[in-house]
């Protein structure tokens, strides 16, 4: 009489493990690049919500206490100005989200005054023209910049 086994042989279970292999390493790199993808959308994003609060502070300020160069003749009211806070004071400047330190640029931060001319004579500034700049690096180690601009209107 005759034995019959069932078992699998070491040839089968090398091509299923062989086969199992081309399956999972090709979904894991997926995964991988995914994640990062996601990590680094949710770090500009931060940026862009850090950008946000600048601006909405910039706005809590009395529109002549925005801009700080028309101060240049009294420094202590000039240090009251949303400008000069923004570009020396590290809690406006320096924003730490999800371990990223999110960095408005000083040098890269300035605040322009339209001003109105009515019959060729020049009035008072309407409306503040306001550019920054914000550096992070990711989680990924590279450097990302975040250029922001807007306008900021009186509201007479």
């Amino acid at each position: 009489m005759r034995k019959t086994t069932s078992a699998m042989s070491m040839i089968e279970i090398m091509i299923g493990v062989v086969l199992l292999s081309l399956i999972i390493v090709p979904s894991l790199q997926v995964i991988v690049t995914q994640t990062k993808t996601v990590t680094a959308t949710r770090d500009h994003s931060s940026a862009a919500f850090v950008a946000q609060k600048i601006q909405e502070l910039a706005r809590s300020f009395q529109f002549d206490m925005i801009e700080a160069e028309q101060y240049n003749a009294d420094q202590s009211k000039q240090k009251q100005t949303f400008e000069w806070r923004l570009k020396n004071d590290d809690q406006y400047r320096k924003h730490v989200i999800n371990a990223v330190e999110y960095q408005i640029l000083p040098d890269e931060t300035r605040i322009d005054p339209l001003i109105s001319t009515n019959d060729g004579a020049k009035t008072r500034a309407v409306a503040l023209a306001f550019h920054f700049t914000i550096k992070y690096i990711s989680k990924d180690g590279r450097d990302h910049r975040l250029e922001i601009s807007t306008v900021i209107t009186r509201k007479d």
